[in-house]
């Protein structure tokens, strides 16, 4: 026996799977040689302004209206650069992701952030890991506004 999943479900599936693959990447520590385009990855910052929310996958199976609860929030502050690959940065939340499941799971903070392309070229995703394993990549919303800053400046006002 088998079930049917939604379109919208199953190109979330892929794009999911695409993305962990792609996740395999060998990481390591952000370095003098680190760069974010033309800038050197160790003097700047991301800022996010506003929280950033996202539902990776789409409501939960059998709850169309999202009943349960079920999404990741990036908080508002200032993401340091920690690590690399050979495609970008990834910058860690301050105060980690929170991860929304159903019950009996719930809300939790996870280790993650936001990840910047080098070239600009492809669009920056949301990622749940550390520097040891990053276990999941999506992309971000159009709505999450972010700025890249000096890491010397004072903190944007909230």
């Amino acid at each position: 026996m088998f079930h049917l999943v939604p379109r919208r479900r199953l190109a979330a599936l892929l794009i999911s799977g695409a993305t962990l693959g792609a996740c395999r990447a060998e990481l390591s520590p952000i370095g003098p040689q680190s760069k974010l385009g033309d800038r050197q990855a160790q003097k700047v910052v991301l800022a996010l302004e506003e929280p950033c929310s996202l539902s990776p996958g789409g409501a939960p199976t059998g709850r169309p209206n999202g009943e349960g609860g079920h999404g990741h929030t990036l908080p508002a502050g200032r993401y340091a650069p920690t690590f690399e690959d050979e495609r970008g940065i990834f910058f860690a939340s301050p105060n980690g992701v929170v991860v929304t499941e159903p019950a009996p799971i719930g809300s939790r903070a996870r280790a993650g952030g936001i990840y910047l392309p080098s070239s600009g070229e492809a669009v920056p995703e949301e990622y749940l890991g550390d520097q040891e394993r990053v276990t999941q990549r999506y992309r971000l919303p159009q709505g999450c506004r972010y700025s890249i800053e000096n890491a010397a400046a004072p903190a944007t006002p909230g």
